[in-house]
């Protein structure tokens, strides 16, 4: 009997563990469990209610009793299976319960570092690789770093596996591509929007104005008592940043954009103005990056689930 009561107590705890967990930890998702309770419920019962009356034909009978019959209702009671539902938390994919909070998991040990997101490390200082265990430079990779870094134009190697990561303004196999002419950036996944024929920065988008304009997107026209590069100077500020102070150069980005001149849209996890707020989206969801708004993966809803 103890042995029962012991492996009922040891279920409760683990069902009722999820109660610890807070619902405004970000890393902590919900569903609805169903449940039946057994409750006392009423319900109107009939009955047939007979009684002996004089009969009223033929006239021979009306000496003696007939009976009568009569359908009557009563209040009764009897057990009730309901099903109810409740709200229970756990932890979301790629997360685990310790000391009643949910903690990103790698699969992969952080050597030397700390994982700070499913699946992700964030290495030591001097620590390299997916699972922060290489000594290697960002110009070397492989076995012992014995393998020199073959990319091109400032661009890193991958200590476990080689691959390149390439700078702003380049792309290929081994960086060796400058962006096309009207892209810039990561990747070259920006295009760039400057106007009256000007070029831009394969790095960070600035437009690089014809004579004769200035502007964010080169779309002033230059004073008729100025000519070539003698125009005023002009906020750089692109995509609505405002230069702050306004007698500087530096640039207050809006929602969505970071950089120099407010050029490079939010890296993923990040929104905001100058993409300073992280994202709470889980489940494989992305946020939006001007309002942070979560956009489900498929199968999913929620504000942040």
């Amino acid at each position: 009997m103890m042995a029962y009561h012991y492996s009922l107590l040891v279920l409760w705890l683990q069902l009722d563990r999820a109660l610890l967990l807070s619902s405004n930890d970000p890393n902590v998702c919900s569903y609805w469990e169903s449940f039946t309770t057994v409750s006392k419920e009423s319900f109107v019962q009939p009955f047939i209610q007979e009684s002996k009356e004089p009969c009223k034909s033929p006239m021979w009978l009306r000496a003696k009793t007939c009976p009568q019959y009569r359908v009557l209702y009563k209040t009764a009671y009897r057990q009730g299976v309901r099903v109810d539902y409740r709200r229970r938390h756990h932890c979301c994919e790629g997360f685990y319960e310790s000391s009643d909070a949910c903690v990103p998991r790698c699969a992969q040990e952080c050597v030397h570092g700390r994982c700070v997101a499913p699946e992700q490390c964030q290495c030591e200082q001097g620590w390299r690789g997916s699972d922060c265990s290489s000594e290697c430079s960002d110009r070397s990779w492989g076995p012992n770093c014995q393998s020199p870094c073959t990319c091109l134009n400032g661009g890193s190697c991958d200590p476990l596996t080689g691959a390149c990561t390439c700078p702003p303004g380049y792309h290929g196999q081994e960086c060796q591509e400058t962006c096309a002419t009207g892209t810039y950036g990561q990747g070259c996944q920006l295009n760039c929007h400057c106007q009256n024929g000007a070029g831009c920065s394969l790095v960070n988008g600035t437009c690089l104005c014809s004579p004769g304009y200035a502007g964010p997107h080169c779309e002033i026209l230059c004073p008729n008592s100025t000519h070539g590069f003698q125009c005023p100077a002009f906020c750089p500020c692109q995509n609505g940043g405002i230069c702050h102070p306004s007698s500087s150069s530096k640039c207050a980005c809006p929602p969505g954009w970071m950089g120099d001149i407010c050029s490079t849209r939010c890296p993923i996890g990040h929104f905001g103005s100058s993409c300073q707020e992280e994202c709470r989206c889980h489940n494989g969801g992305q946020c939006d990056p001007d309002s942070g708004q979560c956009r489900c993966a498929p199968g999913y809803l929620g504000e942040e689930k």
